[in-house]
């Protein structure tokens, strides 16, 4: 053995360690500091961490720009949504992984705007930004775009004349400034015609972008035949796109490439440089509402962009939403209405039951198809199509047992359904035909609801020899030739006919009223009224209610205005929303109240109550206090998740359902 002792010989002396063989890492040479946003949906790490820049990645490294960076061990993915020359954090800092991309998706825009929708519904900043950012696509981003500086013809008033103060909110919207306006629309009028005079009047100038959002892809189309002459700077943005296209058509916005933005939900949160109008279509319709955390609606978000960019905003529909009344109660925007003249010349005539049918007619009132109804089908075919709005989809949606009228429901607690006149019952959930009622034992069955092609089955047999065309969700038509025939949809799956329907029957009208919801009227108004419009000026609609019923009244008047006005005097007594804002808690019962009980403002808790294995409990506060309620539960929900065994409690800021 020799004097010198070993590396492996100093290891196994107490106090000394081997030398590593591996040389040290040189330092990184970093030139800033960068504020990141990581991509978690954890609420207590939902605020910037600072990094440090490389001085490689300084070019790259921008302000919306992607990043990897290592966070807690393992890389994750992020946004920079700051850069400094010096941080608030003491110690050495972790270099920013690398840069992915070569595009800064965020805009100071952009940034601003996600920050007040998470803000508004208590959410996140990583749950908003996956909305506001499609995922990215190597191959688009190859794709050169230049800036565009395409102008429309200025639009002639005339179509816009037909509304109470039209032609003067057509003027200023081609102006600066800042316009907001509750729409509603014409009877007998085309919706993207009107929409498109709209983007021709802001087009027409120099500069300035628009966007148009509207609830499904076949609107985004019908949208984009009425703008084929700005083809050129039209982007279209639609959920189901496939992701190459959706992230190249994202990256023509960005890079300047489209001053026209036509999409579906997310698209209102588009990068349009130096924004000047966003238009937001059917606000009534549920598509609208975020289905995600933070569960936000589109027109609140327009209207957050309005507020921050100082753009005009247009939310139209052929109703009106108590949501979008309260803006005009409140001073904060303009309602324009057709005028009355307009109404005169161009609205339907609208028929309900009335107490005569009932005398003329013992079984009108429960009739599918009353024989007003089916007069009135009789005489409009020898002119034109007729138009047959039924609730659902379906051939027997739901059943009930025949002994004991309960709802047919399977073991597993779906909802028995027959799909067509030869088929046996099965259930809606597992797809069993095995059925006993579990309160009586009968093994029967009964319709409780008919779906639009049981409704085809039975008015093709009423009217021999007429064609039948059905169209709902998976089979919709966008329009139809006019002659005679009988179109049977369900609500929102209307074809278009130019010059419109002979007649249109409205069944089902007592069911879309029952729905146990707190915007059942206003919601079924919006179902009658998007398909009356669609019928010729003077023709005949029929709606299987009772006239006495108000939102009724409303479709006979043509005055959805006086509807929502209505609504939200009647809520306010209620302590309803748009008076209130209300904040859904869920989640299991000690931590529900621990939640409620930890707000400082002063607030009204009703429940909890049960909703299938959890508690559910509303929160209620005047609407000058929704702000604060939602930055309390913001902090709330951040404290609770930073502490050990702490449980979930989902906040959902003025729910669609309550």
């Amino acid at each position: 053995m020799t004097g010198e002792s070993s590396p492996e010989q100093l290891a196994l002396v107490p106090g000394r360690k081997a030398r590593s063989s591996k040389a040290p890492k040189p330092p990184i040479d970093t030139c800033g500091v960068a504020s990141v946003r990581i991509d978690s949906p954890v609420p207590h790490l939902d605020h910037p961490f600072d990094y440090a820049i490389p001085a490689l990645l300084d070019e790259a490294a921008q302000v919306g720009s992607r990043v990897r960076v290592r966070f807690s061990g393992r890389l994750v993915d992020g946004y920079i949504v700051a850069r400094a020359d010096q941080g608030e954090h003491a110690g050495p800092l972790r270099p920013i992984d690398r840069v992915v991309g070569a595009e800064a998706v965020l805009t100071e825009q952009t940034l601003a705007l996600i920050d007040a929708v998470a803000e508004r519904y208590a959410g996140t900043f990583s749950d908003v930004v996956r909305s506001a950012v499609p995922p990215r696509h190597a191959r688009a981003e190859a794709v050169a775009v230049g800036p565009t500086h395409w102008s429309a013809t200025p639009p002639n008033a005339q179509r816009w004349s037909a509304y109470s103060r039209g032609a003067e909110f057509l003027t200023r919207i081609s102006g600066t400034g800042t316009t907001r306006v509750a729409w509603s629309l014409a009877p007998a009028t085309s919706w993207a015609a009107d929409v498109r005079d709209l983007v021709d009047a802001v087009l027409s100038q120099p500069q300035g972008g628009v966007i148009v959002v509207v609830p499904d892809a076949a609107d985004v189309s019908r949208m984009s035949k009425h703008m084929m002459h700005a083809h050129e700077t039209t982007a279209v943005l639609t959920a189901d796109m496939g992701p190459e296209r959706r992230y190249r058509e994202f990256l023509k916005v960005l890079r300047g490439g489209a001053r026209l933005v036509i999409g579906t939900r997310a698209s209102v949160f588009a990068p349009v440089d130096d924004l000047r109008l966003v238009v937001v279509w059917d606000d009534g319709n549920d598509v609208l509402d975020e289905p995600h955390a933070p569960y936000w609606h589109t027109a609140e978000v327009a209207a957050l962009r309005s507020h921050l960019s100082g753009c005009h905003l247009v939310v139209g529909s052929v109703a009106r939403t108590p949501s979008t009344q309260q803006w005009c109660e409140s001073g904060w925007a303009r309602s324009i209405v057709p005028t009355k003249a307009t109404v005169v010349s161009h609205a339907p005539k609208v028929r309900a039951l009335a107490t005569e049918d009932a005398a003329r007619d013992p079984a009108a009132a429960t009739a599918r198809i009353p024989h007003t109804a089916w007069q009135a089908a009789r005489t409009a075919l020898q002119n034109g199509p007729v138009l047959v709005q039924v609730a659902r989809r379906g051939y027997l949606p739901a059943l009930a047992c025949q002994g004991c009228r309960e709802l047919a429901r399977c073991s597993c607690g779906g909802l028995m359904r027959q799909g067509g006149p030869d088929e046996r019952a099965t259930c809606s959930w597992c797809g069993t035909s095995s059925w006993t009622c579990a309160y009586c034992g009968d093994v029967r069955v009964r319709a409780v609801g008919v779906g639009a092609e049981r409704t085809a089955e039975e008015i093709g047999r009423a009217f021999p020899g007429v064609p039948v065309l059905s169209s709902h969700a998976g089979h919709v038509l966008s329009e139809i030739p006019h002659r005679p025939s009988l179109v049977v949809a369900t609500p929102g799956a209307e074809p278009d006919c130019d010059p419109g329907y002979a007649a249109v029957l409205l069944l089902d009208a007592r069911s879309m009223l029952e729905r146990p919801t707190l915007d059942a009227s206003v919601s079924a108004l919006q179902r009658w009224m998007a398909a009356a419009r669609l019928a010729a000026p003077g023709a005949p609609v029929v709606i299987t209610a009772e006239n006495s019923l108000a939102a009724v009244q409303a479709l006979v008047r043509w005055d959805p205005v006086w509807l929502a006005s209505r609504e939200i005097t009647e809520r306010a007594t209620a302590g309803l929303p748009p008076s209130t804002r209300i904040a859904a808690l869920t989640g299991d019962l000690a931590s529900v109240r621990e939640v409620a009980a930890s707000l400082q403002l002063p607030h009204r808790l009703l429940g909890p109550v049960p909703e299938g294995v959890e508690q559910r409990g509303l929160v209620v506060v005047p609407r000058d206090q929704g702000a604060r309620l939602a930055h309390e539960l913001r902090g709330i929900t951040s404290a609770r998740s930073s502490r050990s065994g702490a449980t979930i409690v989902r906040v959902v800021m003025d729910p669609a359902s309550l």
